[in-house]
C-alpha cells in the first residue's frame, strides 16, 4: 500500500495511474477504522480499479472542542487494516495541506435545507466543516467513485446535495449500515465505551425496531421511542425524528414516499447516532 502525506505528490501518483486507464474509489475516513469503513474499502475494491483512503480528523466539523480532543486515533493499527483489506492508497494529511489558508473560512452554499435538520440542528456549523473537507478532498483526488455509510444517512444526502450544487463529477455511493453482533451500528465512537455501556449499546438499534414494528401512526412511534429512553437509566436521548429519505423533512403521516427513523443519544459523554429504513 502507498502511503502519503502529500497532496501535491499523491496527485501526482494518481495522475499516472489515470494515464493507465485506473478508475479511482475514494473512501474518506477520520481513522479509528472498524468494520463499517472496511466494508467500503471492499465495496471500492469490487467496483473500481484503484482505491484511496483518507484519515483525516477535521476539527471543523466538531462543535464541541472536547469531542474533537477525545475522538480515538490509531493510525498504525488503522494503516495495518487498510493494508489487510489490499486498500491500494492512504493518504494522511496534515492540516495544512487539507486548509492551507486556515480553517476560519468554510464553504457556504444552499443545501436545500438537508443541513438544517437533525445533525444540523443539534451541531451547528457540524455540516459546513463537512462539505468543506469533503470538497477539499475530492479537489485532490478526483475519484469517479466515493463510498460513504448509511450510518450517517444525513451527510450522505448532504454530500449528494454537495456535488450537485457544485457540479462534481464524482458518483455518491451509500452502503449499507455494518452491525456488531448486538444490532450496535459500529461507529468509531464505540471505542470510548466503557464494557458496562457496550453491552447496554444495542438498545438503540432495538429501540428503532420496535419503533418499525410497531403498527401505529407516526407519532405513536415517536411517543415509544420517548418513553423507552424516559425510562432507560444510562441513556439520554437527543433526538429521534422519522423523516423522508428524500428531503428529509419530518414525517407527518405514513407515505408511500422512503421514509427512515434518525435516532441520536447519549450514554455517560459518548453521543451515538442511528438510523432505520421503515417502508422500502
Amino acid at each position: 500500500m502507498n502511503v502519503f502525506t502529500s497532496k501535491t505528490e499523491l496527485a501526482k501518483f494518481l495522475d499516472q495511474e489515470r494515464i493507465k486507464d485506473k478508475n479511482i474509489g475514494f473512501v474518506p475516513t477520520m481513522g479509528a477504522l472498524h468494520q463499517g469503513h472496511l466494508s467500503l474499502i471492499q465495496e471500492s475494491k469490487k467496483r473500481t480499479s484503484l482505491t484511496v483512503c483518507s484519515i483525516y480528523v477535521n476539527p471543523t466539523q466538531f462543535n464541541v472542542q472536547s469531542d474533537l480532543k477525545n475522538y480515538p486515533r490509531n493510525t498504525a493499527k488503522d494503516i495495518e487494516l487498510l493494508d489487510a483489506e489490499n486498500c491500494d492508497v492512504c493518504f494522511l494529511p496534515s492540516t495544512n495541506e487539507i486548509y492551507p489558508n486556515g480553517v476560519a473560512k468554510l464553504l457556504n452554499i444552499d443545501l436545500g435545507g438537508l443541513d438544517k435538520r437533525m445533525e444540523g440542528k443539534h451541531r451547528p456549523g457540524h455540516f459546513d466543516g463537512v462539505v468543506t473537507v469533503v470538497n477539499n478532498l475530492f479537489k485532490i483526488i478526483n475519484p469517479d467513485i466515493a463510498f460513504f455509510g448509511e450510518k450517517d444517512f444525513q451527510q450522505l444526502a448532504v454530500i449528494r446535495k454537495m456535488t450537485q450544487v457544485l457540479n462534481i463529477n464524482v458518483e455518491i455511493t451509500g452502503c449499507p449500515i455494518i452491525r456488531d453482533p448486538g444490532g450496535l451500528a459500529m461507529s468509531s465512537r464505540n471505542e470510548m465505551l466503557t464494557d458496562q455501556e457496550w453491552l447496554a449499546a444495542p438498545f438503540i438499534h432495538n429501540t428503532l425496531l420496535e419503533a418499525k414494528d410497531l403498527n401505529g401512526t407516526i407519532q405513536e412511534k415517536i411517543d415509544l421511542v420517548i418513553k423507552q429512553f424516559e425510562n432507560h437509566a444510562l441513556f439520554t436521548l437527543d433526538y429521534f425524528d422519522i423523516a423522508s429519505e428524500r428531503t428529509l423533512k419530518p414525517s407527518i403521516e405514513e407515505s408511500s414516499e422512503a421514509q427512515r427513523a434518525f435516532i441520536a443519544a447519549f450514554i455517560g459523554n459518548i453521543r451515538l447516532i442511528d438510523n432505520i429504513a421503515l417502508n422500502n
